[in-house]
């Protein structure tokens, strides 16, 4: 951990000479995404940690990294050696990045960060709880001078999704941005999060990995939509398309000029969560505009699925299953044969399955290719010099996904290889019933998601078991495989609507044995309506058969067997058409109901 140490030495430097006697780095871009470009990995750069989540700090003395329970076992191990401390996020204990500077410093000190790389509400948080102890903020950016070999900001070419996918034009999306702006009595919104521009232009290009986007802002006003990209990488055909669409297309760079010419005494809607503190400050120093928060009206409009979008969702699904199952029954025939299989084995033979699809645009995110331990840690991802060997026993969870034109697909199976635990029986057969207890569940309008998560962890905590995780997040339209703001967790206060997606999958991760995780994704929809209300329900469109030989049949009520039974045969129905060869037999043989 030479490089780490040295790093931070050199970070420490810097501090030293500006003035500041503590650094905060997020896991973040100027468009404060959760997957960034390698150009912005400046947390890993500098902690050596390569999880999606976590911030490290830095003062003249201490360092720490903040992350949450799907990367504990991942961070502690990638972290030996460094000096720098793992703060468990959400344990009880373990201080906030805000607490620990609080308790860290003196009165008078100044702690730093990059504005571009921290939400206008995180950094309008932190400096109200710093106040509190007379500590100041300033911003800077350390990293340019120490990270002398920084890969280049992306610039792919940008291309258009056709409406025959996303279901609506651009300009229709424009005027329905338009529509809710006036419900929100405003005039004007700044769009900074990546896959909101996506959406909103109907624009796409490579340059987050997995994820289809292009490094963009956008702008909606009462009378003029503007869009602000690196042109160098916008063919003709996009030009034109965003001028008929009324879409004047300006440099990357020209934002903040653009944030600085608004008048006209216009109000500016700020989601302050999801507009980074630089631009937001540009805004409220703009005496020629009136700024209020406010919702971001196009992530709401986009967490609403219409019925293109819903159509695409079920048949990419149709064709991801049988892409899974073409890997699947070649990593059977291997295993079978007496081949050497890894982990990597699995990723790649999933990536190629992907691949061969009709639509299809690569993976939604890295393959989670997990066998026996390795599994406990959530957002393991396999590499060629540590992956594990897969032998004929214990559990193998895999977690991935594809991008397609029609969809994004996330699923996670965990299989027995051979023989398992009684353990690992009994946690597999748990989570299949939380799985169950949700995917069958019915709710009255109005619940969020904090609401709904109870229903799937009930089976668990009834065991004294959780997950340090949330249940569910939503999913794009070839968009980002984690779309909010719906999202099934205790804290989450949206209410869900039909036309939404979210995933399902809960989870028991024991440490240094296994891991189980069975996930799929989910639309909601209309049950019915009485003098009680309007009552929703879920609709399970991942097709792939869910194991059936880790199960203790004894643990399942006859519902819970009888909707098994039901899925698997339905996902038989579904793929079995389109499958021929091994991977048609493989899938009859995975979907046969399971008897007590």
């Amino acid at each position: 951990m030479q490089k780490i140490t040295e790093r931070i030495a050199a970070l420490r430097a810097a501090m030293k000479k500006s003035g500041v006697q503590a650094y905060i780095i997020p896991s973040s871009d100027p468009h404060l995404s959760e997957y960034t470009p390698e150009h912005w990995r400046t947390r890993e750069y500098f902690s050596g940690f390569t999880g999606s989540a976590g911030t490290l700090a830095v003062t003249e003395n201490r360092s720490g990294l903040w992350t949450d329970g799907r990367y504990f076992i991942q961070a502690e191990s990638e972290l030996k050696g460094s000096g720098i401390e793992l703060f468990r996020m959400g344990v009880a204990g373990v201080p906030t990045v805000a607490e620990f500077l609080r308790n860290e410093l003196d009165p008078g000190a100044t702690v730093s960060f990059d504005g571009n790389l921290f939400s206008a509400a995180d950094a309008g948080r932190l400096q109200v709880l710093l106040a509190e102890r007379n500590i100041g903020i300033a911003e800077n950016d350390f990293v340019p001078g120490i990270w002398q070999d920084r890969p280049p900001v992306p610039h792919t070419e940008a291309f258009l999704h056709d409406p025959a996918y996303a279901g609506l034009t651009c300009a229709e999306k424009l005027a329905a941005v338009r529509t809710k702006l006036k419900d929100e009595k405003a005039d004007a919104q700044i769009y900074g999060r990546l896959d909101c521009v996506a959406w909103l232009m109907n624009l796409r290009a490579g340059d987050v990995e997995d994820s289809p986007f292009a490094l963009a802002y956008a702008a909606v006003l009462p009378d003029s939509a503007h869009l602000f990209i690196d042109g160098s990488r916008v063919p003709e055909e996009v030009l034109k398309s965003m001028k008929r669409n009324g879409v004047s297309v300006h440099a990357y760079a020209e934002v903040e000029d653009f944030l600085r010419s608004l008048s006209g005494g216009i109000t500016v809607l700020a989601d302050t969560d999801g507009i980074n503190r630089k631009l937001c400050g540009i805004l409220e120093d703009n005496p020629g505009i009136v700024l209020r928060n406010g919702p971001d009206v196009v992530t709401r409009l986009k967490s609403i699925k219409n019925e293109t979008e819903i159509r695409g969702f079920r048949t990419a699904h149709i064709r991801d299953g049988c892409a899974m199952a073409e890997a699947y029954a070649e990593l059977e025939r291997r295993m079978d044969a007496g081949e050497t299989v890894t982990e990597c084995t699995v990723a790649a033979l999933l990536a190629e399955a992907r691949g061969r699809q009709d639509k299809n645009r690569g993976l939604s995110f890295a393959t989670i290719a997990a066998y026996r331990e390795n599994a406990a840690m959530m957002h393991y991802a396999p590499r060629p010099e540590t992956c594990k060997t897969l032998t004929k026993s214990g559990l193998l969870l895999v977690d991935s996904g594809g991008q397609y034109l029609d969809a994004t697909t996330d699923v996670t199976r965990t299989f027995a290889l051979g023989p398992v635990t009684r353990e690992e029986q009994e946690a597999y057969t748990r989570v299949l019933k939380c799985h169950i207890a949700l995917a069958t569940a019915v709710f009255l309008e109005g619940s969020t998601g904090g609401n709904i998560d109870i229903l799937c962890r009930e089976p668990l905590w009834k065991q004294g078991i959780d997950y340090r995780c949330g249940t569910g997040h939503g999913v794009g339209m070839f968009g980002s495989v984690h779309e909010g703001p719906q999202n099934l967790r205790a804290r989450n206060r949206t209410v869900f609507r039909a036309g939404m997606t979210i995933t399902n999958e809960p989870g028991v991760y024991a440490d240094g044995k296994f891991g189980i995780r069975t996930e799929n994704l989910m639309i909601v929809q209309k049950a019915f309506e009485n003098e009680y209300g309007r009552f929703l329900k879920f609709e399970t469109v991942t097709l792939f058969p869910i194991d059936t030989a880790p199960i203790l049949p004894e643990l399942l009520t006859g519902e819970e067997l009888n909707w098994l039974n039901g899925y698997n045969a339905h996902v038989r129905e579904m793929l079995s058409p389109m499958l021929s060869g091994g991977a048609r037999s493989w899938l009859i043989r995975r979907t046969l109901p399971l008897a007590r």
